[in-house]
């Protein structure tokens, strides 16, 4: 025990039997009980209990020995100790049941216990280690139970002995391998061959003494080797009869288990047959024995018997065999193989084949291997390839050639010949038909690939060969690879219980009867529930059973499908589904989860520990934490989209509390206001999920990123997580969006190493949690959602804390006297801080991502992600499939590249195309007056082989188009009824109103949309403008900028005339001056009229109408993430749902929409009565407009 505070302390306890009490300082000695001894009792407690006081010191440590009366005499008991504060205890030799520490405030009591700890993989011992290759990493994996009242705080270290008959030799651990986090993770080729300890130390942080050891034992082994007779172990070559051939295992052989292959090591022998030969069946023969020259299946019979038609590398080391030229006959097919035993341990061997076809020209070596490399597996003559994923392979040629004029794939299907054991390959005819850029992709560039949908579409077929064809000027080569298609494992006979259960509910999920489960390499789980695109995924394992926690889907409850996905060592994969378990939220445990983590500050943080939730994601691994994070997400996010319905439905608009998902609908909006209750209950329940959310950031955020199931974990739950963007904070934002870069970069590691499917998944959850994170940083600056209070919180202690800084962005002597103001700008100043970053983090993603995803795209070929929260799509092209592209994710976006492109790209030259949509565009970066926050981004990019954004442009006849939609929750601004029919102007010709086009940056442009709803339909108006200044159109004066008729045979569907001028016309403009005059009869409106019709009559309306005018603006995002419109051309399509735009470049562009500021309807128009009423109203904007709110006057008539 240690204590903190000096003070009397008393010591009691409370038992059943007669117990015996002992103190001592610093250490207790059992052969020499007087050393160090403070005092001692024996009944003076309650019954048999001892009891006794003593003095101690602050920071004294001292031990309490428990005895009872004989050894044969046990029972349970407990130890409270009293004093003026707490003291820390822990067992020294033995611990009682429970320890119970209380000072002299009742509530302060602390009950804590050792750590449990379970590791997995499960049970092993030194004479039963788990087993692993060298070349294999793998990882421990702990589940750590802690019970503290006080604090879960413990510390993990791992210590690695190797073993003999036992594990006395530590070894100092490579630098690679973290020792202090619950999962030891080992790299390949870290730990040489033998048997090892990995022992396991965990002790609780408050507690010293609470400590426990567990270990695992495993035992390295060799991976075996790969012969190789040619580069990459090409299955087929060609070779002139006229030319040497060289075989060298010595330099293309592989030992997984090492950097560099030691072609010293081992011993060659090496052998020949022709191949498809009647006697092919025979037995090999080597080729240095003495009858293989006479032999008549001997590839060299028909040489004479005192030439020897090969020689080695040397007599020492055969590693590898020359066949000179002139040996091999003609249009012939010889198959070469070689044995190699290890010549320390002959039990180490290996065999490698290889096919040459002899052909009178000469011809080339063209080596081919798998781009995944991890995705093919060496076995004899063919390459074992799993038929759940693609297969992508590259070709080379082996030394430089002549200059290349064509590439040319063919793929081939094998009919066995039971009475030879030849294979007859046929010619699969569709690779250039049906199937080209569908299951084939590359057929005429060095590298080739073909889709899943082969083997899939094709079960019964199990050899296939993969041939590519080189054509040069003088030489024609040609390669192939065999594959073999390998039988997926079997999934074994998966149950789960029990049959339901809530999200707090571990599910046990078990398996029976496992085929071949030494060939298993692990487990992997997923979620499916009703109403969800994606299943999600749990965790994975090495056992036969796994604990889990289940989401619920959109019900409650939920029929929740477990997906086991069962891989083996050779990576083929096979999926068997559990019976559905019904699952319901236990909103019990998630309501006290946020009432706990919302008032931790405030109380003595004893309370939290309590939580079940809070003790999974202290006590458990990175797995449980994950599923935790993904449960309680879920549940979140189910009533986060309640709370939001609920409170439009109260009357807060949508757009200032929420970013709609793509592809959403509109929210049904009340039309009455909200009460301030209202809002402040809605606050509540935004920051209470809002502080639970940043507490579980930080949980998963502590898991490391080791293994490609890992990673794909906790992405996926990261995705869930950041799914409710209005409830995300400054911090969980940022943490998220670097552990999202985090997983970003490990993809790109581990690219040449997963698969192509593992790679989608992973690009589609990092993607979403990387827009995520950027809507919500931009939501309070685009005014889409409401400051938190813990954001709020750490802005005013920034303000209170520190003196205002003159010199800083944010500082304003003015507001100095205004603190609400100080902080709102402060907050601002904070929020703008920390969304650049995120911007630029996400820009790093996104380059990380298409790095990864780049390695598994052949030409023509692309991968897509269609979630709610972000479309994205990359494709690997030449140039010549950007002419006349069109990208359309959704029927309201778009973009289209015209015919024409400039570039420095040649034709042939293939590129990387990125194009992503994003629910919400960036504020930008200096708040400039651009008003983007109802509007969708959109991004297209093309990227050369290094990943770098190469410039396209067009000229301004041959434009990119985008369509860019707007968020469906915009509320369009309801048109303003005007009052003419009484108007009366004896000199006006026109009915005039000036608009206000000014722009606070003069370097951006604005279009503007006039919309008229005339009461009478029928009715055709004449309609006249002028920048800058009054128009005037009348016998003895035209002077306007433009001029159109408003006909009824040309009206909208919905009863409105639409007029519009683009961006280039308002350019440098403040005012717009619009004239509108009323057609009477007799006087015509014919849309094609090109000479524009004059009268000198003054107005007169027979009608009134109702006014909405607009503008709207089309912006590119540049390098300092500012929006600009220079080059940007606003479209006539766009309209109250979308921005059409025209631009001369590539970018990333967004749209604007604002309500144009009406300042004056010209005082000269009386009314016919002589009656005017001056009426000051508020200039209707949308809730989000940038422009400050101004005051115009109209001319209201009565009578």
């Amino acid at each position: 025990m240690n204590t903190s505070t000096a003070g009397n302390y008393s010591f009691q306890s409370k038992g059943t039997t007669d117990i015996y009490g002992y103190l001592y300082n610093k250490t207790f000695t059992p052969n020499n009980t007087s050393l160090n001894f403070i005092t001692q009792d024996d009944d003076s407690g309650d019954g048999t209990n001892f009891k006794f006081n003593a003095n101690m010191f602050a920071f004294q440590s001292a031990v309490l020995v428990v005895t009872t009366y004989s050894v044969s005499r046990t029972a349970a008991f407990k130890v409270i100790i009293d004093g003026p504060a707490r003291v820390s205890c822990g067992p020294y030799v033995s611990m009682p049941l429970a320890i119970t520490c209380r000072t002299s405030t009742p509530n302060k009591t602390a009950a804590c216990s050792a750590p449990i700890i379970t590791l997995m993989p499960g049970s092993s011992s030194l004479e039963k280690p788990l087993q692993f290759r060298r070349s294999q990493d793998f990882y421990i994996n702990a589940n750590i139970n802690r019970s503290c009242v006080t604090s879960l705080g413990a510390v993990s270290n791992w210590a690695i002995s190797i073993c003999n008959t036992e594990c006395r030799s530590p070894i100092s651990i490579h630098h690679s391998i973290i020792r202090t986090v619950n999962e030891l993770y080992v790299p390949a080729k870290t730990l040489e061959y033998g048997i090892y300890e990995l022992k396991l130390t965990v002790t609780m942080v408050e507690f010293p003494l609470l400590s426990t050891s567990v270990a695992s034992y495993i035992k390295i082994n060799p991976s075996g080797i790969t012969a190789v007779l040619v580069p990459l172990g090409t299955s087929m070559i060609t070779h002139g009869h006229e030319q040497t051939l060289t075989l060298d295992p010595g330099t293309y052989s592989k030992d997984p288990d090492s950097d560099v292959f030691n072609a010293t090591q081992w011993n060659y022998t090496y052998y020949c047959r022709i191949y498809g030969s009647p006697n092919s069946s025979e037995s090999w023969i080597p080729i240095d024995h003495n009858e293989t020259l006479r032999h008549s299946s001997s590839c060299f019979s028909n040489q004479s018997s005192d030439v020897k038609p090969w020689y080695y590398r040397s007599n020492e080391s055969r590693s590898s065999i020359t066949i000179l030229a002139y040996s091999l006959a003609t249009n012939q097919t010889y198959q070469f193989m070689v044995t190699m035993d290890h010549i320390h341990n002959t039990s180490l061997q290996a065999t490698g084949y290889a096919l040459v076809i002899v052909e009178n020209n000469r011809s080339q070596v063209i080596a081919i291997g798998c781009v995944i490399s991890t995705m093919c597996s060496h076995n004899l003559e063919f390459q074992d390839i799993n038929p759940s994923t693609q297969v992508a392979l590259f070709s080379r040629p082996v030394n430089k050639s002549a200059s290349l004029i064509n590439i040319t794939w063919n793929v081939y299907y094998v009919l066995t010949n039971s009475s030879t054991n030849v294979q007859n390959w046929t010619l699969f005819t569709h690779t250039v038909g049906k199937y080209r850029d569908t299951w084939f992709f590359g057929n005429n560039t060095s590298n080739f690939t073909a889709s899943k949908q082969l083997f899939q579409e094709h079960p019964n077929i199990t050899l296939w060969r993969f041939e590519v064809i080189y054509t040069f000027e003088q030489e024609i080569s040609l390669s192939a690879l065999n594959f073999k298609i390998k039988k997926p494992p079997q999934p074994g006979n998966w149950s789960i219980a029990p049959p339901n259960g809530t999200t707090s509910t571990k599910f046990i999920l078990s398996c029976e009867d496992q085929p071949d489960i030494d060939e298993i390499k692990d487990y992997s789980f997923f979620a499916w529930t009703a109403g969800h695109r994606e299943r999600l995924m749990l965790g994975v394992t090495t056992a036969q059973t796994f604990e889990v926690l289940l989401p619920v889907g959109d019900r409650n409850p939920s029929s929740v499908i477990v997906i086991v996905q069962v891989r083996d060592k050779l990576n083929c994969i096979t999926e068997t589904n559990t019976t559905a378990v019904s699952v319901t939220s236990e909103y019990t445990h998630i309501t006290s989860f946020i009432d706990i983590i919302k008032t931790t500050s405030n109380n003595n943080g004893i309370a939290i520990h309590m939580n079940p939730l809070v003790q999974l994601l202290e006590n458990s691994n990175p797995d449980v934490i994950a599923q935790v994070v993904t449960t309680v997400s879920q549940v979140f996010n189910q009533l986060n989209t309640e709370i939001i319905e609920s409170a439009v439905k109260i009357g807060i608009p949508a757009e200032t509390v929420s970013v709609s998902s793509l592809g959403s609908r509109t929210i049904n909006a009340s039309s009455e206001s909200p009460s301030d209750s209202t809002l402040i209950q809605y606050m509540q329940q935004l920051n209470n999920h809002a502080t639970a959310r940043e507490y579980l950031m930080k949980k998963i955020n502590n898991s490391q990123i080791i293994t490609s199931d890992n990673f794909l974990l906790q992405a996926s739950s990261l995705a869930q997580l950041t799914q409710a963007t209005n409830q995300l904070t400054r911090s969980t934002c940022l943490i998220a969006s670097s552990k999202c870069l985090a997983l970003a970069l490990a993809l790109k590691d581990m690219n040449n190493t997963i698969s192509f499917e593992d790679t989608q998944m992973a690009a589609d959850h990092i993607m979403q949690c990387a827009t995520n994170v950027l809507s919500a940083i931009n939501m309070p600056l685009q005014q889409r959602g409401k400051a938190l209070d813990i954001d709020l919180a750490d802005t005013t202690a920034k303000v209170d804390k520190a003196a205002v800084d003159l010199e800083s962005n944010w500082a304003d002597i003015n507001l100095l006297n205004n603190k609400d103001k100080l902080i709102y700008e402060r907050n601002i100043y904070e929020q703008n801080l920390i969304a650049n970053t995120i911007a630029n983090q996400v820009n790093e993603t996104m380059v990380a991502i298409t790095t990864a995803l780049k390695v598994h795209l052949n030409i023509h070929q692309s991968i897509t992600v269609n979630t709610t929260a972000v479309f994205a799509s990359w494709e690997t092209a030449l140039k010549t499939s950007l002419f006349n592209k069109t990208i359309q994710p959704f029927d309201s976006a778009k973009i289209h590249l015209p015919l024409t492109l400039n570039s420095n790209l040649s034709d042939s030259e293939v590129v990387s195309l990125r194009f992503v949509m994003q629910p919400l565009a960036l504020a930008s970066a200096t708040h400039s007056q651009v008003n983007t926050s109802m509007s969708t981004m959109i991004s297209f990019s093309v990227l050369d082989s290094n990943g770098t954004q190469i410039p396209i442009v067009t000229d301004d006849e041959h434009p990119i188009e985008i369509i860019i939609p707007r968020d469906p929750n915009f509320i369009i601004p309801p048109m303003i009824l005007h009052n003419v029919t009484k108007m009366y102007a004896p000199t006006q010709q026109f009915h005039f109103q000036t608009f206000n086009i000014t722009q606070s940056n003069e370097n951006l442009t604005v279009s503007l949309h006039f919309e008229m709803r005339p009461r009478n339909p029928s009715l055709n108006y004449l309609l006249i403008l002028k920048f800058d200044g009054q128009p005037h159109l009348n016998g003895t004066i035209e002077n306007i900028d433009d001029w159109s008729l408003l006909c009824s045979s040309n009206m909208s569907e919905d009863g409105i005339h639409k007029y519009f001028i683009n961006n280039n016309r308002t350019a440098a403009h403040q005012l717009v001056h619009f004239g509108l005059r009323e057609l009477n009869q007799i006087e015509p409106c014919w849309q094609n009229l090109s000479t524009i019709p004059v009268y000198d009559a003054p107005f007169n309306f027979s009608s009134d109408y109702e006014l909405r005018i607009y503008t709207s603006a089309c912006y590119y995002l540049d390098s300092n993430n500012n929006w600009q419109s220079d080059g940007i051309l606003v479209g006539s399509k766009t309209n109250h749902y979308q921005t059409q735009c025209f631009s001369t470049h590539l970018s990333t562009f967004t749209g604007s929409y604002a309500n144009a500021v009406n300042l004056i309807i010209e005082s000269s128009v009386v009314p016919a009565n002589d009656t005017i009423d001056i009426v000051y109203m508020n200039t209707l904007h949308s809730s989000n407009d940038c422009a400050n709110d101004s005051n115009a006057f109209i001319l209201a008539i009565s009578k």
